[in-house]
């Protein structure tokens, strides 16, 4: 005689289960460590070699209803004991648990409940703790079985059914049992190679009548273990229920069934068969037999488990990924050329943190740009929130500073944003500086010129003229990517500013490389129309001068295309060197002119009185007071000192670049002059 030994099971829990696990705990159990109701299951279809996978997912929470077994998942009755600390858990009686278990188990066996219902032969204890600022969950499993009787022996090596039966009789066993869901059952051999269903009970009852016909009845448990020799947990119980109640009966006949599906067919030759000598155990009582079950760790050591999904769980990683789908799908269904890698690492220098900075940032989100900086010098008065959507109420109250209250509400809005706030003046043209202000202002300089440096982007969002001279023109000394965005009452102008090239003279005349087309490099800036200079634009102006007066919708109108634009300029393989079509209907003529988005224009300028859009072209002016290559040079060779001529002379610049030889020379009555209202 053989001693029969068995494989216990191997938990798994799916992420599923954690996530609806935190929601609970988070909503429902929150404190309450009281035991609960839980269900899991297995199957006995795995494949070789695979462990006898024991499962626990989201559905099986239902503390209410028990869930009805699958083709091949046989659910089974179990507790969860969630503990609110780790001390809790490292201290927790395992003992008491285990025997608590055990007791049900029992006390089914011997009332006869698990022979009229084979489901209760198995039951599992899982202890978890849930460490919910780390996503790190603590757990151990334990599934009961008895340690008596203490032995089973086989009176016949164990087989698999396909060497111990024939062809036809494999075939009548798999036809009876092909629509049996239960968890153990038993076959009463028929003549004529036929079988039928008998219950636990009745066959139980038969047999301890008729004794000598036990070779007639098989019975059948399904078995999740795909050992060659040796059945799972489920086998164990059976076998302790059927020596309990069977009293006088010599030889037991089991069948471990598995099956497996391959291209369709059902195999289950490799179930096992087994012949035993039961050794009746009923003189024990009603005593409750020591017991087993708790699961072994990786290191096949008595001890918990633990899974870390940090990574899968923390909700800013969750907010990433659903940021990120939206943008995947729309790679996948329609724009299979767009690069998101490129647009996630793109930084972007906000300079304005008001009704266009707000929304710009918005926008920016929403293609998945997570390096965004803002730089402004003015505090959230009561008017700012209604159009400046990252304020609300409270931060004006406060008077808090923009652009760190701008940086702060990205990061609520989604926390994996990378989002800083410089409280800055930019030094403008006009605005005199001082001996008691010449250390700051060169500080504020110093730090504007690293700030664009270390960005790939600048957006131009203040509100005046003069203020987006400097950055304009250190944009193009960095040869950095520059979008200039402004408004009026009911228009609103877009411009890419040209990227001049180190070695080539944006007032250069080469030819271009496409019919109708300006290179990236000879576009024109936000200054190249001007034919004066910018000054100080605060002085001698009326209050609604000196607001943004405009219609609510164009910001949110300008700020989206402003970002669109981006978008379409770094999906271009030139970037910002990009060309620009001189009349907008040749664009989509010349492949290597777009974006996988579309056109990509110098200008976009729009009148909401007409609801009409124009996309004009404009070369870069030689005299430019920003762009010109005589004001690169000069901030290039002097630096500080010529932005401090062009701060204390209004004439300068003008002298500079030959504006002021041009003005004389011209019939001061041929010019039209433009306000900044009527300019954009």
């Amino acid at each position: 005689m053989t001693t029969l030994k068995f494989t216990p099971y191997s938990s798994a829990l799916d992420t599923g289960f954690w996530h609806e696990l935190t929601r609970r705990k988070l909503d429902i159990y929150r404190l309450d460590s009281s035991d609960r109701s839980i269900y899991g299951y297995y199957s006995n279809d795995a494949n070789d070699n695979m462990p006898a996978l024991f499962n626990v997912d989201h559905r099986y929470f239902d503390e209410n209803n028990e869930i009805s077994n699958q083709q091949q998942q046989y659910s089974v009755n179990g507790t969860l004991k969630l503990v609110n600390t780790i001390e809790e858990f490292k201290t927790f009686d395992i003992d008491s648990a285990l025997k608590s278990e055990s007791n049900i188990l029992w006390n089914d066996f011997i009332q006869g409940n698990t022979l009229e219902n084979p489901q209760k032969l198995n039951r599992f204890y899982l202890l978890i703790f849930a460490d919910l600022k780390k996503y790190i969950y603590y757990y151990w499993f334990a599934f009961p079985t008895f340690l008596v009787p203490t032995s089973f022996y086989l009176l016949n090596p164990i087989q698999s059914i396909g060497e111990r039966f024939s062809i036809d009789e494999i075939t009548a066993i798999t036809k009876t049992l092909e629509s049996n869901q239960l968890h153990a059952c038993c076959l009463h051999r028929q003549e004529n190679l036929s079988f039928s269903i008998v219950s636990l009970k009745q066959a139980v009852q038969y047999l301890n009548k008729q004794s000598q016909l036990a070779s007639e009845y098989i019975f059948i448990v399904n078995d999740p273990s795909t050992d060659p020799i040796y059945p799972g947990w489920p086998v164990r119980n059976l076998l302790t229920l059927l020596y309990y109640h069977l009293c006088s009966v010599e030889q037991l006949n089991i069948i471990c069934w598995r099956e497996r599906f391959r291209d369709g067919h059902r195999y289950v030759n490799h179930s096992l068969y087994l012949q035993l000598k039961p050794e009746s155990i009923s003189n024990i009582g009603d005593t409750i037999p020591s017991s087993t079950g708790w699961e072994k760790n990786e290191r096949q050591r008595l001890g918990s488990r633990q899974v870390n999904l940090s990574t899968s769980m923390n909700p800013i990683h969750l907010a990433e990924t659903a940021v990120g789908l939206n943008l995947k799908l729309m790679k996948w269904r329609l724009a299979p050329e767009i690069d998101l890698e490129t647009l996630e690492k793109t930084r972007c220098l906000l300079l304005g943190a008001g009704t266009l900075g707000c929304n710009v940032a918005r926008c920016l989100m929403g293609w998945g740009i997570k390096h965004i900086t803002f730089v402004d010098n003015s505090r959230i008065s009561y008017s700012n929130p209604v159009r400046q959507t990252l304020f609300t109420f409270q931060d004006s109250c406060e008077n808090k500073p923009k652009a760190q209250a701008a940086a702060d509400a990205l990061k609520i809005i989604y926390p994996g944003i990378k989002s800083t706030g410089y409280d800055l003046t930019i030094p403008m043209p006009g605005h005199t500086v001082g001996d008691s202000t010449m250390e700051k202002v060169k500080e504020d300089v110093n730090l504007l010129h690293d700030l664009i440096r270390q960005h790939d982007v600048i957006f131009l969002l203040t509100d005046s003229r003069e203020s987006r001279w400097l950055p304009t023109v250190i944009g193009a000394v960095e040869q950095k990517i520059v979008l200039c965005c402004a408004v009026g009452f009911d228009s609103y102008v877009i411009i890419r500013h040209g990227i001049p090239t180190k070695d080539l003279d944006s007032s250069s005349s080469s030819t271009t490389t496409y019919k109708n087309f300006l290179p990236g490099h000879k576009l024109g800036c936000y200054f190249c129309n001007d034919i004066v200079a910018p000054g100080d634009s605060s002085i001698d102006r009326t209050l609604d001068q000196q607001c943004t007066v405009t219609r609510p919708g164009i910001s949110m109108m300008a700020s989206a295309l402003s970002v669109e634009l981006l978008v379409s300029i770094i999906q271009h393989p030139l970037r910002g060197q990009c060309p620009a079509s001189i009349h907008a209907d040749h664009e989509e003529s010349i492949p290597e002119t777009v974006s996988c988005l579309g056109i990509v224009p110098h200008t976009i300028r729009s009148f909401l009185s007409r609801y009409s859009t124009v996309l004009p072209t404009g070369e870069a002016f030689s005299q430019c007071v920003a762009c010109s290559s005589i004001v690169r040079k000069a901030f290039e060779d002097d630096g500080f000192s010529f932005l401090l001529q062009v701060f204390n002379d209004l004439n300068y610049l003008e002298n500079l670049t030959g504006l002021r030889a041009m003005q004389l020379a011209t019939d001061l009555n041929d010019i039209i002059e433009l306000s900044d209202d009527e300019e954009i």
